[in-house]
């Protein structure tokens, strides 16, 4: 990068574990240093200060944390729910309302609602992105073009991979294997997989052994959803985990959703759990996504951890066939997993971690030179300058206030701000009447 590249100085930070509050200079794209509130020193403060564009951001005593990492979300999908009649809805299950929606995919629209999905995503503070896209015969390429534009398009302050994802399956759709194979050679980063729509364990095993095979022919990595249903029945993230280290694929497979294991046995599970993590498979759970009302589970957080699995937590869908809601706010979600989980006060750092450095870290494993300096957990210098300023002064409070103000940093620049103005009508003049008492 030139070296006139712009500098951003954030002064009067607080910083998660440490006392006091902290300015941190960022400049190249990295955090240059970070130092106690006025101590950074005269000739660095110089050298950002002559640069062209050079910015000021006054914390206010906010706290500076890593940038949000969204690690499972549809966006060739996302609101697109407006797009069904809701009389033409009624009575369909979520594949049939999908599968309607998706039917009339254009690339043109597709790239419109993706682009609103990654704009609203970066405004809660998201700077890193997985893309689940559906080929297969009724989607054909239309909604991978689409998405592959509206990545272009906010390329600079959102990085975003791209699943070739056959939601449709492989046996049960057979045109979706050449249009896979046409995706991964015209720019997706991985291929996904979903065994569970196929009919039968064997069919099931033979979409994990395909999903695994484009893999390697390809040389990417696998993002697979699993078991997406409360039902024991479930069985494929075993499967997944044995494939993974038959093949040596270990550290290159997400596993999403993963609701099985929930309904297992107690011995079962920790079996399965275990055999996760021998292969090094990351389990990203959805805590906010319901279907036929009610939750499809949280993948027995605990188990898995304890295990020594690594567990991220992904939106999923976003005002879809599949789920009407949605906020794409990472803090939503931690919030929801820290409930949901079973997790206590005293887990906060958990769940961020989970929406930080966690997820970071399942995304982002190989061909990063700077890849532990990317999974730092806080702040640090020399870690890419992907950042959050938070309106709250920890982790707790932002849990608590998660539409509280916010700006997003990429790569050293201010991306996007929300600022929040709370008003109550008439508290002014009740407020008066009682100071008068």
């Amino acid at each position: 990068m030139p070296t006139d590249a712009p500098a951003l100085l954030v002064t009067g930070a607080a910083l998660h574990g440490r006392p006091g509050e902290h300015d941190a200079l960022l400049r190249d794209g990295a955090v240059a240093a970070i130092e106690p509130s006025g101590s950074i020193g005269a000739a660095a403060l110089a050298e950002w200060a002559e640069r062209a564009g050079a910015e000021r951001l006054d914390a206010r005593g906010g706290l500076l944390a890593r940038a949000f990492v969204e690690p499972h979300l549809h966006p060739d999908k996302s609101f697109s729910l407006s797009e069904l009649d809701p009389a033409e809805a009624s009575g369909l299950d979520h594949f049939a309302r999908s599968s309607r929606i998706k039917a009339g995919f254009t690339p043109e629209r597709v790239a419109r609602r993706a682009r609103r999905a990654f704009e609203l995503a970066v405004a809660n503070g998201v700077t890193r992105l997985r893309a689940n896209i559906d080929i297969d015969s009724i989607a054909g390429l239309r909604g991978f073009e689409g998405v592959l534009q509206a990545r272009e398009e906010v390329r600079g302050i959102l990085d975003v991979d791209l699943v070739a994802f056959p939601q449709e399956g492989l046996g049960r759709d057979p045109g979706a294997l050449p249009l896979l194979r046409e995706a991964l050679r015209s720019g997706a980063d991985l291929i996904g997989g979903w065994p569970n729509v196929e009919e039968g364990d064997a069919e099931q095993r033979a979409h994990v052994r395909t999903v695994f095979e484009l893999a390697e022919e390809f040389d990417v990595d696998v993002d697979i959803h699993a078991d997406c249903w409360l039902d024991e029945r479930e069985r494929m993230l075993e499967v997944v985990a044995e494939e993974t280290i038959a093949r040596g694929y270990q550290g290159r497979v997400l596993a999403s959703h993963c609701c099985g294991i929930e309904r297992y046995s107690e011995e079962d599970a920790l079996r399965v759990a275990a055999r996760v993590a021998e292969a090094d498979v990351r389990v990203a759970i959805i805590p906010l996504n319901l279907v036929d009302g009610g939750p499809r589970g949280l993948s027995r957080p605990h188990e898995l951890r304890r295990a020594g699995a690594e567990l991220v937590v992904g939106s999923d869908n976003l005002n879809d066939g599949w789920y009407p809601l949605g906020t794409l706010s990472p803090l939503d979600r931690a919030y929801m997993t820290l409930v949901g989980g079973g997790y206590g006060d005293d887990d906060v750092d958990l769940v961020w971690h989970m929406v930080t450095s966690g997820a970071a870290h399942a995304l982002d494993d190989r061909g990063r030179a700077d890849a532990e300096a990317w999974r730092a957990p806080d702040v640090t210098a020399g870690m890419p300058a992907d950042l959050v300023l938070l309106g709250a002064r920890d982790r707790l409070e932002a849990l608590r206030r998660p539409g509280g103000p916010l700006t997003t940093i990429k790569a050293g620049r201010i991306v996007a701000r929300r600022s929040v103005d709370e008003a109550i009508a008439g508290a002014d003049a009740r407020l008066a009447a009682g100071a008068g008492a």
